[in-house]
């Protein structure tokens, strides 16, 4: 028997063989696996660890082809690997863990047929968070990113443009941002909306407000700021063009945002509803049809191409939209609410300005939607 460490898979090259649906298993050995690594017609399999170390020679029999053990950090995963190599099993450990799986990033084309436009999405699998980088004339405009201001600023560079500008729909309190980050490393513009600092940030000197209406130019397109109160009073999109809609944490592909995290009583959650059914209906739902939605989070788990649905399909899968009662529809947004992210009111504190940077506070996937 090898005393050899077992090989490690990263976090991204294990997100992109899932997405090309390799044949591959993944071995969760944590105890408690209430957020799972999710992908389509992935082979998932949970057992926990002393499970596995009691009957090694059963559980690698149970096995096929390549297996992705999971645990929290990556420490118990390794000694599990290495008793299912001994038993002949092709086991490798996913790096850090589902700490790591929380950071892992994945770009995704936007196809918008803008000709001189290029558009990604960035999704983060293990949270369900999304973020975009536009990229024309050299230069480009990254919106709602991620911590690893270095991965958006090598995508930038893969494009052939210079990060100009970096812009975060609201102070989210489901995620950490990396605006502040990739601005300091790249030099770019950081932007928020006028709501944001009026809410309160720390940084207020390093930051250039956008207004509601303010228009972009990169190359060819315009970038157009929309506020879309509801989820928070800063929430603010982005439409490219007249061809798609980046709206944050306002309208979801199959999902509406919950408005109870800014003012968490319910009285203040109802007004909030209201004020998001009107966004909704005079900001939104009165684009074209064929206008792509591009929204701040997904579901939690790997996609083989970008979220990025028609309004009309967006329609057809949010049925609250059809309600054209702002009390019915703030008191429907309530009764579906799932709980409130974790560690949220520290995380608007990191993003604010006021708490240390934490990526502990990070945990499990979005609850930013009405539907879990």
């Amino acid at each position: 028997m090898s005393n050899a460490a077992p090989p490690q898979i990263d976090p991204a090259a294990l997100a992109e063989s899932l997405a090309r649906r390799e044949a591959l298993t993944v071995l969760d050995v944590r105890t408690d696996a209430e957020w799972p690594i999710e992908a389509p017609g992935a082979k998932h399999v949970h057992l926990p660890a002393d499970r596995v170390m009691a009957d090694p020679a059963g559980t690698a029999a149970g096995l096929d082809g390549p297996v992705a053990v999971v645990c929290n950090r990556g420490h118990t995963a390794e000694a599990v690997a290495a008793v299912l190599r001994a038993e002949g099993a092709d086991a490798q450990v996913l790096e850090g863990g589902m700490r790591g799986w929380l950071a892992a990033l994945q770009a995704r084309p936007v196809e918008l047929g803008i000709d001189g436009v290029e558009v990604l999405q960035v999704q983060r699998p293990g949270r369900g968070c999304l973020a975009y980088v536009i990229a024309a004339g050299g230069e480009a405009v990254v919106v709602d990113p991620a911590p690893d201001a270095a991965f958006f600023a090598a995508l930038a560079d893969g494009l052939g443009a210079r990060i100009t500008q970096v812009f975060d729909t609201h102070l989210h309190a489901d995620h950490l941002s990396g605006a502040r980050a990739l601005a300091e490393l790249t030099g770019a513009t950081l932007r928020l909306s006028e709501g944001a600092l009026e809410r309160g940030v720390a940084y207020a000197e390093r930051v250039v407000p956008l207004a509601d209406g303010e228009r972009i130019e990169l190359g060819p397109v315009t970038l157009t700021a929309v506020a879309l109160p509801g989820h928070t009073t800063d929430m603010t999109g982005l439409r490219i063009g007249e061809r798609a809609v980046i709206t944050g944490d306002s309208l979801f592909a199959d999902g509406i945002a919950r408005p109870d995290l800014q003012r968490g009583d319910r009285d203040g959650a109802l007004t909030m509803g209201r004020r998001l059914h009107r966004t909704l209906r005079e900001r939104l739902l009165s684009l074209p049809g064929d206008v792509v939605v591009l929204p701040g989070h997904a579901h939690p788990g790997v996609h083989a191409e970008a979220v990025a649905p028609s309004l009309d399909e967006v329609r057809a899968a949010v049925p609250e939209l059809a309600l054209e009662d702002p009390d019915r529809f703030a008191l429907e947004l309530l009764a579906e609410m799932p709980p409130r992210p974790a560690n949220y009111e520290a995380i608007i504190g990191v993003n604010s300005g006021t708490h240390p940077f934490d990526p502990e506070l990070e945990s499990g996937g979005n609850s930013c939607s009405t539907r879990a």
